[in-house]
């Protein structure tokens, strides 16, 4: 409940932004790609996700912008990063079950534009929180022929995280038409004392 309030409440400084700023403020709408991440503290066993993004931009200067984003990511539970230890029993058998794991990330930060043409090309640095929800990982094990069955949760799954975060990233906004923009972003995200990641998103801009 409280990741909802936050991210209401970051969605509606947006609406306040616009009202205020309507000349220098836009909007982004985005989906992409993440990739499995290069420190896994705190996502261990989950890889190769997906997002969604919402960010809003407030032009200071012609190269200068101030940003403020919002993204959903899911990861999801690879199997063959656990490492298990199986007992040398004869019958012996087990069976792994893992939910995807989930991050809201908030950040605030500035861009710093390199060319002021239909092809903009820019750097952006940033600041933030994560808040991770880790799926359940439950390993079930049992004796062959026999109906007696154990469940457990594995080491290290099933929790909840909130973390700080920094974030440097690299992009390009082509201008389409009129107030739209295509924007493709890749930054690397790291956390404190959590997971460093690299999300690739490709959006639509809006400018008011």
């Amino acid at each position: 409940m409280k990741k909802i309030i936050l991210l209401i409440s970051f969605l509606l400084l947006f609406v306040i932004q616009s009202i205020s700023a309507q000349s220098k403020i836009s909007f982004s709408l985005g989906g992409g790609y993440i990739s499995s991440a290069i420190d896994k503290t705190k996502l261990p066993y989950w890889e190769n996700g997906y997002l969604i993004s919402v960010s809003s931009d407030y032009k200071i200067l012609e190269k200068i912008a101030l940003f403020v984003s919002s993204s959903y990511q899911k990861y999801l539970f690879n199997e063959s990063l656990l490492t298990i230890a199986v007992p040398q029993v004869v019958g012996y058998r087990y069976s792994v079950s893992g939910e995807n794991s989930s991050v809201i990330e908030l950040s605030a930060g500035g861009k710093f534009y390199l060319s002021t043409s239909r092809i903009r090309p820019y750097l952006g640095i940033g600041v933030g929180a994560l808040f991770i929800e880790q799926g359940k990982v439950e390993i079930t094990n049992w004796m062959e022929g026999s109906s007696n069955k154990s469940t457990g949760l594995y080491a290290n799954t099933g929790k909840n995280n909130t973390l700080a975060q920094f974030n440097f990233g690299l992009g390009l906004e082509i201008q389409l038409i009129d107030n739209f923009q295509l924007v493709l972003d890749g930054k690397l995200i790291s956390g404190f004392g959590g997971p460093s990641y690299l999300p690739l998103t490709a959006s639509i801009k809006y400018s008011l």
